[in-house]
This record gives C-alpha cells, sequence and structure tokens, in this order.
C-alpha cells in the first residue's frame, strides 16, 4: 500500500473516532432539568441566578435565567441544560436587581438530569 493509502485510512479512522466521541459525549451529556418558581415580585429584579451542583449546598455551577426569558403568569421556567443524564443535581436559585444586588438562596430542591 502506498503512503497515500496509509494516510487515507488514518484521517478515515480518525474522523469515525472523532463521530463516535462527539455522539458519545452529547448522549452522556445531553441531560436537563426543567425548574419552575414563583417569580419575584420587586419592580427592579433584572433576573435569577440558578446555582447547582451534585453534592448538598455546594454550588460549582451558574447560570443567568433573565427575567424576561421565561416568566409567565408569575410563574418563571428555566431549562437547565448540558447535565450528565441520571446524574442527581442539587439547586437554589436566587434573584439579583438591575444594580447586581443578589438575594439569599432560594430552598434547595434535587432533581436528576433526564
Amino acid at each position: 500500500m502506498t503512503t497515500f493509502g496509509h494516510r487515507a485510512i488514518l484521517c478515515i479512522a480518525a474522523l469515525v473516532i472523532a463521530i463516535a466521541c462527539w455522539f458519545g459525549f452529547h448522549v452522556y451529556h445531553d441531560g436537563e432539568i426543567i425548574l419552575e418558581w414563583n417569580a419575584n415580585r420587586e419592580s427592579d429584579v433584572a433576573g435569577y441566578k440558578v446555582y447547582y451542583g451534585t453534592a448538598p449546598r455546594n454550588y460549582p455551577y451558574s447560570v443567568i435565567a433573565w427575567k424576561d426569558q421565561a416568566s409567565r403568569d408569575g410563574t418563571t421556567r428555566y431549562r437547565l441544560k448540558g447535565l450528565k443524564k441520571n446524574r442527581k443535581y442539587y439547586i437554589a436559585v436566587t434573584a439579583f436587581s438591575q444594580t447586581g444586588r443578589e438575594s439569599a438562596y432560594s430552598s434547595e430542591v434535587e432533581g436528576y438530569a433526564r
């Protein structure tokens, strides 16, 4: 076999491995938890911070849910994505104002990413 043939086989093998890794990552990490809470009624609320982690009261991760993203009828809904499927997560939410002031944590909830 020529050098070109070996390179072609290696390139095809690398491509197949890359696709398999990408697919495996997305199957494993495409879990989500849908959250819903009562919206804060203060007029200067800009949004919410959703804190989460895999141990109780330990939140190494957070995302921002802007007030206008999902508020409807006094309820806020947020889809927490990119989680590991079937893993248990602990979650708490805070509200923050337009000036950056942040509330205390909500009560903690727990759930499994699906």
